[in-house]
């Protein structure tokens, strides 16, 4: 097993599988401009924004393919857009109060 450690302002994500949404009348919308990734490795420059497992939306045409560990990954810039890849991190609440 490697491991690797991103320099700069490099990311290593995996690509997270996500259903389309169908609405109450039976209409499948399907999400083209982004998509859901999940942190691998994140460079020391941005590991005080990131950590291993934050699931951040990042353009859907974003980053290099590059399989790790068996894995099919992507290479992203950490930079939030519009100058990297990154548009939102996304974050679980368990009630709206938190929000």
């Amino acid at each position: 097993m490697q491991k690797f450690e991103p320099v700069g302002r490099k990311m290593l994500v995996e690509p997270l599988k996500e259903d389309n949404y169908t609405t109450s009348v039976g209409i499948e919308l399907v999400q083209l401009e982004f998509q859901k990734v999940r942190v691998v490795e994140v460079s020391k420059e941005y590991s005080d924004m990131y950590i291993p497992g934050d699931v951040v939306v990042i353009s859907s045409s974003s980053g290099i393919g590059q399989m790790y560990n068996g894995d099919a990954c992507l290479w992203i810039d950490a930079k939030a857009a519009p100058d990297g890849d990154v548009w939102f991190i996304v974050r679980e609440y368990e009630n709206d109060d938190a929000i």
